[in-house]
């Protein structure tokens, strides 16, 4: 594999440039304690573990989440609207990068890679949250299956990120968290796949899904030929 030739890194957002146990984890802890006398009957944990049990990560799940909430731990005084302002209102406060990412994004600019972010959503969510993560001036090109109108991990999205960077699929390198949604439909695009494993994964991608796998950001400039003394 000459990795020369790559003139892109393009990145998955949420688990892979923003923290997302770390967001979501201190989201739902202050969330708790803003409503905290409507859930006299409710633990911490429970509501934790209920929310990340319902939650799948998308913005647009976020009113069943809460209706499910109301109905299965019987709260009243409260509805689901009221849990659901507040994420609107709150959430925004709980983006977190990883403690590369920002390093990393830089030297990839540095090295003048272009940089690209795929994402499930709405655009303008997307565009805050890499706003909020202080990324947005780092990244070349967002891509979202809003205005593409296809959800990863369907090549259409993929293709469009290529369009916009002007790169063909083995110059462009892929680096997600999600075996199904970013490293193999990455890799089945032609483009070099990364696998971001941080932790315990669900799913793993197959072998023959994958060229690299890191557990930090910044292992990508050890991949790529960039010398220690220049990165």
């Amino acid at each position: 594999m000459d990795l020369t030739k790559v003139k892109a890194v393009v990145f998955d957002l949420e688990g892979t440039l923003l923290d997302r146990k770390k967001s979501r984890d201190k989201f739902i802890e202050e969330q708790y304690e803003r409503f905290h006398d409507y859930f006299v009957r409710i633990q911490q944990a429970d509501f934790r573990n209920k929310f990340i049990e319902l939650d799948d990560d998308e913005d647009h799940d976020k009113p069943e989440v809460y209706k499910a909430i109301i109905r299965d731990f019987h709260v009243d005084r409260l509805t689901w609207k009221d849990l659901f302002n507040d994420f609107e209102m709150h959430f925004y406060r709980y983006v977190f990068p990883y403690y590369d990412t920002l390093y990393t994004l830089e030297k990839l600019n540095k090295h003048e890679y272009l940089t690209g972010v795929i994402a499930n959503g709405k655009s303008k969510i997307k565009q805050f949250r890499m706003h909020a993560l202080g990324v947005e001036d780092a990244i070349n090109y967002l891509t979202t299956s809003e205005t593409v109108g296809y959800r990863k991990p369907h090549p259409k999205i993929f293709e469009d990120m290529l369009d916009q960077l002007g790169t063909l699929p083995e110059e462009t390198m892929y680096v997600g968290d999600d075996a199904l949604n970013d490293v193999a439909p990455a890799r089945a695009m032609g483009m070099i796949s990364v696998w971001f494993k941080e932790g315990e994964a669900e799913i793993e991608p197959l072998p023959e899904e994958v060229d690299f796998t890191i557990s930090t950001l910044e292992e990508l400039l050890t991949i790529l030929p960039i010398s220690k003394e220049e990165s």
